[in-house]
């Protein structure tokens, strides 16, 4: 999925940085991108810290499909709701790339 990202303002910025944009408390970059080639950013360490999860190496989260309301609070577009549980559920979702990354490297 990707994000359809409106131009944010600058109230939709996170303090942390001015490249980066908060979405129900995970960062992505100003793409809506947890890794941005782009912007040269790379959140996961940060996303990781913030849910109380170890830094390991994963693929990166996707925001989902999403809109900016009239309060400047990015929403998910499935669900009209700035804090989906089942769209924005950021830990599980970060919980779920660690068990897939480790799996893949068992394989190899």
């Amino acid at each position: 999925m990707s994000a359809d990202l409106q131009s944010p303002t600058s109230a939709q910025f996170s303090a942390g940085s001015a490249n980066t944009i908060e979405v129900n408390d995970c960062v992505f970059c100003q793409h809506g991108k947890e890794i941005c080639s782009d912007c040269d950013y790379d959140g996961r360490e940060e996303n990781d810290g913030f849910f109380g999860l170890e830094n390991k190496e994963r693929d990166p989260l996707e925001m989902p499909t999403s809109t900016i309301n009239k309060a400047g609070v990015y929403q998910c577009k499935k669900h009209g709701t700035g804090n989906c549980g089942q769209c924005f559920n950021w830990k599980k979702q970060i919980t779920k790339l660690h068990r897939e990354a480790a799996k893949a490297g068992r394989r190899k």
